[in-house]
Order: C-alpha cells, then sequence, then structure tokens
C-alpha cells in the first residue's frame, strides 16, 4: 500500500510505486487512517474469528479450516493471528478502534492471550502451541 502524507511529494510518491513495481510488487493507494485499506479488511475479519472462538462456535482448527476450504483463503484467520502475532495484531484492532468507535472493539480473548504472553509463533504459543 501506498499512502500518502500530507508533506509526500509527487516526485516521491511516484518514486515509490516504481520501486514497488521494479521489486514485482503490485501497488495499490489506500488513505492515511487507521488500518489504511489492508489491514482495515484483514484485522476485523481475525478480530471476528477470534469472538467465534471465544463464544464456542467453533474450534480454532474448525474456524480456519472454514477459511480455507469454504472461503479459498491460503491460511485460516487464526493460524495467520499467529503468524503475524497477536501483539500485532490487538495493536492494529486498537488503533481502528481509537479511530473508528466500537465497531473495532478487540475481541477480550484475544487480548487475554496477549496479556498471557501468548504471541503466537513468535513467541511458541499463541492460538496454537509451537513448541512441540
Amino acid at each position: 500500500e501506498g499512502i500518502r502524507g500530507l508533506l509526500t511529494s509527487d516526485e516521491t510518491f511516484q518514486q515509490v510505486r516504481e520501486l514497488a513495481e521494479v521489486l514485482g510488487k503490485r501497488f495499490v493507494v489506500a488513505k492515511n487512517v487507521p488500518g489504511f485499506a489492508a489491514n482495515g479488511m484483514l484485522m476485523p475479519f481475525i478480530n471476528e474469528a477470534f469472538f467465534k472462538l471465544q463464544g464456542g462456535v467453533s474450534s480454532a482448527n474448525d474456524i480456519d479450516l472454514i477459511a480455507t476450504e469454504v472461503f479459498g483463503h491460503p491460511m485460516g484467520p487464526l493460524k495467520l493471528a499467529d503468524f503475524i502475532g497477536l501483539d500485532t495484531c490487538l495493536a492494529s484492532i486498537e488503533a481502528m478502534h481509537a479511530g473508528f468507535g466500537d465497531k473495532y472493539r478487540p475481541c477480550p480473548l484475544l487480548r487475554e492471550y496477549v496479556e498471557a504472553g501468548r504471541f503466537g509463533k513468535k513467541s511458541g504459543k499463541g492460538v496454537y502451541d509451537y513448541l512441540g
């Protein structure tokens, strides 16, 4: 995502676009708002998966299976959250909550995991256990 700041010149923005293309990346422009475009869509999906897990609607494995087998995603939202880092996900969701209100309220279970040091793959344990 290319996010133009208030002081970003057209020349600088174009250079960033060209660099992305040289690196083989697709370039999209997003407004400078909490979550930008990609995380603005991804983090509510991850947050809702945590609400489903907290409510006992489905197991973590089944939630991820729905995402991969039914929706065709390459990775389920809970496994993806573990890969990103639950602390990183929580910080992003908190920023969106502060910017946009209760629609983006972080799931209490996600907060519990982070407070317990369960950050995901980088700490060895998140939704899933990576220690053994």
